[in-house]
Parts: structure tokens; sequence; C-alpha cells
């Protein structure tokens, strides 16, 4: 595996030579497509995943089958870090967003987890931040409006996949926002009018085209959006 495609992992990036040097064999690259569902709850986790562009979401599923999200995961970290004490997937894991990824058997990646201390801290920390995401989450749906929320994690992907457009399938934005899609469909109308630089700028009955222009929806998002990349900031000061 390069070494221009490991870079592009803010957690493999961070990596000593030795440290590369016991998972650089065993990592294969992965096409991620949207929609495609990586891991099932209660699934085997046979695989740990470390994107190198796009996006993939942490849903928690109901028995019912309604779902919403809990984590969202792009180059800066990867899915399965806790595969050294937990080999089930506690969630369901999709692909929201186009790109690419190394992946790694769950075997190897739990050797080298326990004989390097700098990937355990890094992982670890990673893990901290997913959590915090989750507590973040249950906060801003309990407290803010729908809009808030979509402000939020709009930003939140324009950052994680370093776009200012992408397209998004409104079930998806039901399970992230913990609503109806019809609540969905309201909320993207509502934007929409509010103006073509200033958000969602295109709608049908399935799909979400977005725009950010930052202003606006930091200024509706501030509270939760400054939490999460407080978060987000801790794993770039993880030292050697």
């Amino acid at each position: 595996m390069q070494s221009q495609h490991i870079v592009n992992n803010r957690i493999l990036a961070q990596l000593s030579a030795d440290e590369l040097k016991s998972v650089q064999p065993w990592l294969t690259p992965l096409e991620l497509r949207s929609n495609v569902v990586l891991h099932e709850p209660g699934d085997v986790m046979e695989r740990v995943y470390f994107p190198l562009s796009g996006m993939i979401s942490l849903l928690a599923v109901m028995q019912s089958g309604e779902a919403i999200e809990t984590g969202i995961v792009g180059a800066d970290g990867l899915v399965g870090g806790d595969a050294a004490i937990n080999g089930h997937a506690f969630g369901q894991m999709t692909v929201q967003q186009d790109g690419a990824a190394l992946t790694m058997p769950r075997a190897k990646f739990v050797d080298a987890y326990l004989a390097h201390p700098h990937l355990r801290n890094l992982v670890d920390r990673y893990q901290a931040i997913l959590l915090t995401q989750a507590q973040q989450n249950a906060a801003c749906h309990a407290l803010h409006s729908v809009r808030s929320r979509l402000c939020r994690w709009m930003l939140q992907s324009q950052d994680m996949i370093e776009s200012d457009t992408f397209v998004l399938t409104q079930e998806f934005l039901s399970h992230m926002l913990g609503v109806r899609r019809n609540t969905v469909s309201v909320e993207a109308h509502r934007a929409e009018s509010s103006g073509r630089r200033n958000g969602l700028v295109g709608r049908s009955e399935k799909f979400v085209k977005c725009l950010c222009g930052r202003f606006p929806f930091e200024c509706l998002a501030r509270p939760c959006i400054e939490g999460c990349r407080h978060g987000g900031d801790l794993i770039s000061t993880v030292s050697a």
C-alpha cells in the first residue's frame, strides 16, 4: 500500500515507521459507495476501516426498524476501533458519501493495537471523540430545533468530506434528525425558500442537494458545532 494513500487518513498519517511496518502489509483498498451497509447490529467485526475520503454513518437501530444517527466517521478516524474489546458491531455502519478506505483484518488490527502504545492512544482518543459525538447528538436532539440540527449536520458533513456540495437521501436525513421524512421535506422547502446561496438548493421526492453557505448555518448551529469541533481537534494533538 503506497504511503500517499495512508497520509489521507489522520490516524494512519501519525503512525511511526515501526507502527506502519506492522499495519501496512495488511491494509487493502476498498471503494466506498453510498448506502452500502458495512455492518449490521450484532455482526462479527471481521475488518476495521480507515476512511481516506467520503463518510460513514453510525446508526442506532431500534427493534421497530427505526434508526437514528449517533456519529459520523471520515478521513479523521476509523470504524471498528473498539475491536480490541468488542468483536461485534453495536449499531449499523452505513456509507453515506462515496469515497475510499483502507481495510485491515480485525485480528491484525488487535495485534498492532496491543503492541504499539502510540497507535493505541490514537485509537482510544478517537473512540472518545465518537462518544462525544453521541453525547452531543443526544443533547442536540433534546434541546434544539430540527432546522438547527440540520444546519449542524450539514456543517459537520462539509468539514468531513471537504466539499461544499453533497447529495443526501431524505431517508438518511430523517434518521439523522430523528424525524419523519415529511418533516425533512418541509425543512428542505423552508431552507430552499430562504435563499439558494444559504443552504439546501435542490430537492426531489427522495434526494436533497446541499450547498453550505457557512455564515448563516454557523449562526444557527454554533452551540452544537463548536462542541463537536473541539472534540474532533483532540485527535490532532496526540504526541508521539
